[in-house]
């Protein structure tokens, strides 16, 4: 990034003696520019109030305003500004007393060019030094400030990781206000394919700017953090005095997110509010409650505030998992799309036909049927691991159980298919090694056990894995091959008969006619004969 220049103001009642003073500085040298050349105080002090020079270099004795007034006047405007003094000799001890007001240093006349130099350069060291110690605090103000973000960004990170338990309290996190609060606010995809990281990043930190800007005025305290899937957490503690305005501020949020959200098509934004706690050791149960409101909104519906004091808890709701796992997993292991559709469809049902229970239940019901399915088929267990996180994180963003019901039949079908697909693929690679032996060595004796033996199968499992695979048994799909192959030779070649019958496999002449007839439908000479 380039520097900016100094800038440099010469006031000298003679102007030729001004451009003297301009034309002597090594302005490049120094990073300097002129701001202008005068030749009396009165418009020197003007030029000073408008342009706010940095360096001023000023005669003495000039008219309307002298060099010690026009220092004085110039003080009270802006300290920071560097005043050179230039005297004639006689003003020797005129220019001494300059001094006492504030002056930078001072040349006597005639001008000399090294002398002049000096001084700027010393005073652009003094610039240079000034504008790093400045540039360094400012670092360090910003180095503190993002590492109290992080301190109390981890520690709501913690709070939320602690799963409920209680935490210690943090004395770099002062939370000073008599209750404690926090608040879920989800952003969900209307078409998860089409997320934008990117976008992503910019709304979530608008979100955060819009939260701390209406809740800082009347909260001690708000911590915030973000955590994947779009929530954006925020904990926050007031004076009781503060409750009422509180609840109004929260309210506030939710419009001004939607009223930003207006300019884009794929966010849905909704907020789960916790219960108001006054003991610390109960804050993670806060932010816990504003989750399972917010996920609520897949019955409630997106686009609103959901209060946790408004969600009902009723304890004996039967997993609805339990019922129908062990026809969920019959699907699994038939590979049949049809019967894992009516499973979730089940399973789902009883959430759709109900209004009085907590319905945050739905994505825990999907997550228990996505790790069930993922156990129970045969993929490599990397691959695993990340179908299992996709699978989730998009079950996090659907806001309805319709949404919900037909994302799990869509992408759980979808890595039957992927299974299945791979267990035939599994199957039939045997049997591919098989028939190439066969084509590479059909001439040569060949029993099913040879074979069984080659592909490292046992022979009965061979037999009848590969009847599945071709629709005919082993010694007829041998004996296609080799008659299709004796017919080639025939129409080809002038080998005998007996040769083509030795070399496809048949050392009895006889034997190998008798095979032909029976299974082409005339001897192999005629065969020749019709061919030919």
């Amino acid at each position: 990034m380039q520097k900016r220049k100094w800038r440099v103001l010469i006031v000298d009642d003679e102007f030729r003696i001004g451009m003297l003073i301009k034309k002597l500085i090594r302005w490049e040298e120094f990073n300097l520019e002129c701001a202008d050349i005068v030749d009396n105080g009165e418009t020197a002090f003007h030029v000073i109030k408008e342009e706010l020079p940095d360096i001023v270099i000023t005669d003495i004795r000039m008219p309307k305003i002298n060099g010690l007034d026009l220092i004085c006047m110039t003080r009270e405007l802006k300290k920071s500004i560097k005043f050179v003094v230039i005297s004639g000799y006689k003003e020797f001890e005129y220019a001494h007393r300059a001094l006492q007001y504030g002056v930078d240093d001072y040349l006597l006349k005639p001008i000399n060019e090294n002398e002049l130099n000096k001084v700027l350069k010393k005073i652009c060291g003094q610039f240079e030094l000034i504008e790093k110690e400045t540039k360094e605090k400012l670092e360090l103000q910003e180095t503190v400030a993002e590492s109290k973000q992080i301190i109390r960004r981890d520690f709501l990170n913690n709070i939320i990781e602690q799963d409920g338990q209680t935490q210690m309290e943090d004395d770099r996190v002062p939370l000073e206000g008599e209750i404690y609060r926090g608040i879920d606010i989800k952003l969900d995809y209307v078409d998860y394919k089409k997320y934008d990281k990117k976008q992503d990043r910019i709304t979530a930190l608008k979100i955060i700017e819009i939260v701390e800007r209406i809740l800082n005025p009347a909260a001690e305290e708000v911590l915030i953090c973000e955590k994947e899937n779009l929530h954006i957490y925020c904990l926050f503690n007031y004076d009781d005095s503060k409750a009422k305005e509180i609840r109004g501020r929260i309210n506030d949020i939710l419009s001004e997110i939607q009223e930003y959200l207006l300019g884009f098509e794929q966010y849905e934004v909704t907020i789960g509010v916790g219960r108001e706690k006054k003991e610390f050791g109960e804050i993670s149960f806060s932010i816990k409650e504003s989750n399972r409101a917010v996920l609520n909104r897949i019955k409630l519906g997106t686009g609103r505030l959901i209060y946790v004091e408004n969600i009902f808890t009723e304890k004996d709701v039967k997993n609805p998992v339990i019922r129908y796992k062990e026809s969920f997993l019959a699907s699994i292991e038939g590979y049949s799309k049809e019967n894992l559709e009516l499973c979730i469809n089940q399973i789902y049902s009883s959430f759709i036909m109900r209004d009085d229970i907590d319905f945050s239940e739905c994505y825990h019901v999907a997550d228990e049927l996505i790790e069930i399915f993922f156990d129970s088929i045969d993929i490599q267990q990397d691959e695993i691991r990340q179908m299992i996180r996709n699978t989730k994180n998009s079950c996090q963003h659907c806001s309805s159980i319709l949404k919900l019901k037909n994302l799990l039949k869509t992408e759980l079908g979808n890595y039957l298919d992927i299974a299945r697909e791979a267990i035939e693929t599994e199957s039939a690679k045997p049997v591919r090694q098989a028939k190439q032996y066969i084509e590479e060595h059909y001439g040569e004796k060949i029993v099913l056990e040879d074979i069984a033996e080659v592909v490292e199968l046992n022979p009965v499992y061979f037999s009848v894995l590969f009847k599945k695979e071709t629709d005919m048994n082993f010694s007829a799909y041998l004996l296609n091959v080799r008659m299709e192959k004796a017919k080639e030779m025939l129409c080809t070649t002038n080998e005998t008969i007996a040769a083509v019958g030795e070399n496809v496999g048949y050392r009895d002449s006889r034997y190998f006619s008798q095979t032909f007839t029976k299974t082409v439908g005339v001897k192999p000479a005629l065969y020749r004969k019709l061919h030919s």
